[in-house]
């Protein structure tokens, strides 16, 4: 998930073996363990889940998550109890005869740093989409799997590494027929964050905690930030202590190279074989449908019928139903229902676009 700055200041930021075990959770089918070697030398871990009583090779999909160090179920150590974000989209894809991959991403559950771990400073968001790519060549290589029949879904930040996942032919990947994003992120990288901390300053400034002064020498600060970040890759000389839990030099080059991609642009250049299904969420705290608009936006000119547009009603970020309650994160991690709209929705797509087409 995209993951809310706080100004109070906490910061942010092929080799392949296998064993079975049960799935931990509902579903249909078996959770398999699983481990693929990315080119950077990090051995990513996951879960594969392939149904049980489908004709093989079965359609699949690669299940991304958001950002921070989010593992294969959705679950994020900055959040307590059970996200499960990940989870519930694989058990509604193999109840509908979809195998899926879902994995810990860099940082998580037992992928933890790796080769990183000496000096997190030279991660980038290149890398996580190199991480994905080795994720979807393992998926479409498995006897399971129907490699004609291939989606790539993100959630929050993990939509825009699918995104760059179908657009980009460099990365030589297999041929991607459909695309999932859930509350993706629709804006660049460093608008994103401009946004959140502007409204928590202004927020704090209208509560009385924070003097009028203050908030305006960081939004000015920020400004400078952000334009040495986009222009030259580098933070600026100095940068206020409030800020620096997030803009510091290990997050410098993160930040630089996840601001390259605009998510509205990327939408444009989709082939237009490729289907999509695009969903935002109106309880969404941390993504606005008024920006997943812009890249609905970026969807407009593509065939009729290759876009499906949803808006999840009464759901937060994480994609659970929180109805008239309205969501503030604390909930993400509590039992409410996974969107129900989402499992129909979702269902029906798979459906026509993976089983049909």
């Amino acid at each position: 998930m995209l993951t809310a700055v706080t100004i109070a200041l906490t910061g942010s930021v092929a080799a392949y073996a296998e064993s079975e075990s049960p799935a931990a959770t509902g579903g249909t089918g078996t959770d398999r363990e699983v481990t693929f070697t990315a080119s950077d030398g990090l051995e990513l871990h996951g879960s594969l889940r392939v149904p049980t009583h489908a004709r093989k090779p079965v359609p699949a999909v690669l299940l991304i998550a958001g950002s921070g160090p989010t593992d294969r179920e959705g679950n994020s150590s900055g959040i307590s109890g059970d996200v499960g974000t990940l989870r519930n989209l694989a058990d509604t894809l193999a109840k509908n005869g979809i195998a899926s991959l879902r994995y810990d991403k860099l940082g998580s559950g037992q992928t933890g740093m790796g080769p990183y771990a000496e000096d997190p400073g030279r991660v980038d968001f290149d890398a996580y989409v190199e991480h994905a790519a080795e994720g979807l060549r393992f998926l479409a290589d498995q006897p399971e799997v129907n490699q004609d029949r291939l989606m790539v879904t993100g959630h929050s930040e993990g939509g825009l590494i699918a995104l760059v996942l179908a657009q980009d032919e460099t990365l030589d990947v297999p041929p991607i027929s459909s695309v999932g994003l859930l509350t993706p992120a629709s804006l660049r990288y460093l608008t994103t964050i401009t946004n959140q901390l502007t409204a928590q300053l202004e927020a704090g400034v209208e509560a009385g905690v924070l003097p009028r002064e203050e908030a305006d020498a960081l939004l000015a600060s920020l400004e400078e930030i952000v334009e040495s970040l986009r222009t030259d890759g580098r933070l600026p000389d100095s940068v206020p202590p409030e800020l620096a839990s997030l803009f510091n030099p290990y997050n410098e080059r993160f930040l630089h190279n996840a601001d390259q991609y605009d998510p509205s642009e990327l939408a444009a250049t989709l082939p237009t074989d490729v289907s999509v299904y695009l969903a935002c969420a109106t309880a969404d705290i941390q993504v606005a449908c008024s920006d997943v608009d812009l890249v609905r936006a970026g969807l407009a000119e593509r065939p009729a019928g290759h876009t499906t547009n949803s808006t999840l009603y009464g759901v937060n970020h994480v994609l659970k139903e929180v109805g008239s309650a309205g969501s503030d994160g604390s909930e993400y991690g509590e039992p409410l229902p996974f969107s129900r709209q989402l499992r129909i929705e979702l269902s029906w797509f798979v459906f026509t676009q993976l089983h049909l087409r």
